[in-house]
């Protein structure tokens, strides 16, 4: 009896730590943000509103505590922040007034070579390889611009027409680049034509291409997908996969090196890669690290690829635990029962 009581205690305190400090102290840690949200405009408009309101609230206690220049400041963060909604607000007003469904894939190819693309883009599925070298395009842009031959399929299609018009807000990354610092993709201004339907047009040409592209290579595969839209950036050395960019531009545009992602899943998990890729300002304000802006089947399969090689042996580590729980869960009974049958003797 007293081994069950002392057990007993145990459990309880066990299950106080893991069921009540535990989660305190990660929702301090780690606070609590929405579940990616693949309608970017929604996105953007609906984290624009909860940040003015966080400064509307810090605005109230600026005005309580009577600081002249707390009330000022706090003040200042208001505008900036009801800009920011304003500006969010316009920008996917008019993104969502493009209909993407009467694109011209023909017209699309044209526009994008009279737009100028090629000079940064390749398109190695249209036999359009990039007009630049790794090395070279590093070091003129910091990193190296992608090729678009799967951008049709990854990408969601709102956020292409997106980048297009404005990279540096579909990006989310107008805290870094401004007319001073322009973002190294220049925005569209159109090839003479209504500038919304040659967008079209645009997002028709590159979804055709993609969709051409897995016909004749089969499925994209996650590896594809990751080293599409994340190794122009991040190393995967646990699947020999490096940067594309030269490291010291890279460093010299992000601010440092963004970092290898072999075992992020471990440190960070599915969940919160998810958010991270879907929003990176929502779960990292201020970061150089732009919108990744894939949709969500995409995504699911770079964080697939990620877990896949950065804990491959994730379900028979759980499978293992689950063995090695049922084991002891046995000895104890046999050994409760060896204890019975001794102290039995005894008395």
């Amino acid at each position: 009896m007293k081994e069950l009581k002392i057990f007993a205690i145990v459990v309880i305190l066990s299950g106080i730590l893991y069921w009540g400090i535990e989660p305190y102290a990660h929702t301090k840690l780690h606070p609590h943000t929405a579940n990616a949200e693949y309608n970017f405009s929604k996105e953007d408009t609906d984290y624009a509103k909860y940040f003015l309101d966080q400064k509307k609230e810090a605005l109230e206690v600026a005005k309580a505590s009577g600081n002249k220049a707390s009330i000022e400041a706090a003040e200042k963060d208001v505008e900036v922040a009801q800009k920011i909604l304003d500006d969010y607000t316009a920008f996917w007003a008019d993104i969502n007034s493009i209909d993407l469904s009467k694109g011209d894939a023909v017209k699309g190819a044209e526009t994008f070579g009279a737009a100028g693309c090629t000079g940064c883009h390749g398109i190695e599925a249209a036999g359009m390889p990039a007009s630049m070298d790794a090395e070279t395009a590093s070091q003129s842009f910091g990193v190296v611009p992608p090729d678009l031959s799967t951008s049709g399929k990854i990408y969601d299609e709102k956020f292409l027409a997106a980048i297009i018009k404005n990279p540096t807000m579909a990006v989310k990354l107008s805290h870094k680049f401004n007319d001073e610092q322009p973002y190294p993709m220049t925005a569209f201004f159109g090839a003479g034509g209504d500038i919304n339907t040659e967008i079209a047009d645009i997002v028709a040409y590159l979804k055709q291409v993609s969709a051409e592209h897995e016909k004749a290579n089969g499925k994209i595969t996650e590896a594809k997908i990751f080293e599409d839209a994340c190794q122009r950036c991040h190393d995967m050395k646990y699947d020999k996969k490096y940067t594309l960019s030269n490291k010291v531009s890279l460093a010299g545009y992000m601010g440092s090196n963004p970092p290898d992602l072999s075992i992020t899943i471990r440190s960070k998990g599915d969940e919160y890669l998810h958010k991270f890729i879907n929003d990176t300002q929502k779960m990292l304000p201020g970061t150089a690290m732009p919108r990744v802006g894939l949709n969500k089947a995409a995504e699911d399969d770079v964080v697939a690829y990620i877990q896949k090689v950065g804990d491959s042996k994730k379900a028979e580590r759980e499978s293992t635990g689950l063995y090695a729980m049922i084991y002891f869960f046995i000895l104890g009974i046999f050994a409760w029962l060896w204890k019975r049958k001794v102290w039995s003797e005894l008395h």
